[in-house]
């Protein structure tokens, strides 16, 4: 259960960061299409301000680094589950979230491959990058403005204790993995993440430490699997 909320808030941030630009490069033509007369209502017209607004801010990411502590809220348990560790991206396509407390887990996106490195398990899963994001309903982050707010309602929620904090609510139209998620955005940076499942459970991912467009070694982005490690490799059983 642990591991589905690492891979489901990691790729929410791999989306969103990794792949702005497709959005930014549409941004403009969706937003003029949004004019023509009498086919867009006042309020799909704002989705579709707010959407350009938060991929405008994302968009200038290249690189990210961050701290992460992440806590999973269950109406069955009164504490929550707390992972920490840390974060990386690299655009395009790289990622790597690592967890540093009891249940340890690599997660290593090289741009073609997904690896989940289970060191207690003493097991590594391969798996295609692209046809297992392609499964994921967040890959409509990847597509232009037009079509994340046919699957989206998105919404810059105002706030007006710190001017210099964005707020945005994502809710997807149909049947999702997740109900809703909120990103708070200060700086240019994700300093926060609130999501709430389809089961109900809360999972927000608090960052510190970030820093952004400073080079990051390539090799952060390489796995090489340790001697007696059983690979699993489901690369064919798509």
């Amino acid at each position: 259960m642990k591991q589905k909320y690492i891979v489901s808030i990691s790729c929410v941030l791999f989306f969103i960061l990794l792949n702005s630009s497709n959005l930014a490069g549409n941004a403009k033509t969706e937003e003029n299409k949004s004019l023509t007369p009498a086919k867009n209502t006042n309020e799909e017209m704002s989705n579709m301000h707010d959407a350009k607004t938060l991929v405008d801010v994302l968009n200038t990411t290249t690189t990210y680094q961050a701290d992460f502590k992440q806590s999973v809220f269950r109406d069955y348990s009164i504490d929550p589950d707390v992972t920490t560790g840390r974060f990386l991206i690299h655009r395009p396509n790289h990622f790597k979230w690592q967890t540093n407390t009891t249940y340890e887990q690599v997660i290593i996106a090289d741009g073609d491959h997904l690896w989940t490195y289970e060191p207690d398990l003493e097991q590594v899963t391969i798996q295609n990058q692209k046809l297992v994001l392609t499964n994921s309903p967040l890959l409509l982050l990847t597509s232009g403005v037009d079509e994340l707010t046919k699957a989206y309602d998105i919404q810059r929620i105002k706030n007006t204790l710190d001017i210099n904090e964005l707020l945005f609510l994502l809710k997807p139209k149909e049947n999702s993995l997740f109900e809703s998620v909120h990103i708070l955005i200060k700086d240019k940076k994700i300093i926060e993440l609130f999501l709430t499942d389809a089961l109900g459970s809360k999972t927000t991912v608090e960052f510190s430490n970030v820093v952004r467009n400073e080079k990051i070694n390539v090799k952060e982005f390489i796995f090489e699997t340790p001697d007696g490690t059983d690979v699993i490799d489901s690369r064919e059983s798509f």
